[in-house]
């Protein structure tokens, strides 16, 4: 003889427990899963923040190397780029980056040919002539002059800053 059981599936609550911690669990697990990969993410946002400031700090530092450049001069540099494919700009050169050698101008920055390096990072800077004029007061022989120097970090950040530099001429 075979006993059949007459129960009614609709009124049957067994499992429905599991089913809903099954779900909750589901739930919290997206939740954990999307605030991992949040956090990943700002990490690697902070970490590029971090780097884009120091390399700014240096490309920062790196024009008062050239300031100090000028600065040991006793009079104007001259310029050292004369090659005729250069262009006007590169042609007003005095000195140029990582200290290259007439028409050599390192504008690919590369390595080994870094100015200096703060904290591990690199940096170039060139110094290029933009004018000169009388210094009102202090006769003929002393000049202005005004030079536009750039200052690279890292290959990829640049400042430019214009100096002017009072020096004696025709002595």
């Amino acid at each position: 003889m075979i006993l059949v059981k007459d129960a009614c599936i609709i009124d049957n609550e067994k499992g429905s427990a599991i089913i809903i911690a099954l779900l909750a669990l589901a739930v919290v697990t997206l939740f954990g899963i999307s605030s991992i990969e949040t956090s990943s993410i700002e990490l690697k946002i902070v970490r590029n923040e971090r780097m884009y400031q120091r390399c700014f700090y240096v490309a920062d530092s790196g024009w008062k190397d050239g300031a100090c450049w000028l600065e040991g001069k006793s009079e104007a540099p001259s310029i050292i780029n004369i090659a005729p494919s250069l262009s006007d700009d590169e042609l007003k050169i005095v000195r140029n980056f990582g200290d290259g050698a007439a028409n050599v101008l390192n504008d690919d920055f590369p390595d080994n040919s870094e100015d200096d390096t703060i904290d591990s990072i690199p940096y170039w800077y060139n110094i290029q002539y933009n004018k000169d004029q009388i210094v009102a007061g202090s006769g003929k022989a002393y000049r202005e002059f005004i030079y536009i120097v750039k200052s690279n970090a890292n290959k990829e950040h640049e400042i430019e800053v214009r100096l002017k530099k009072i020096y004696k001429t025709g002595y």
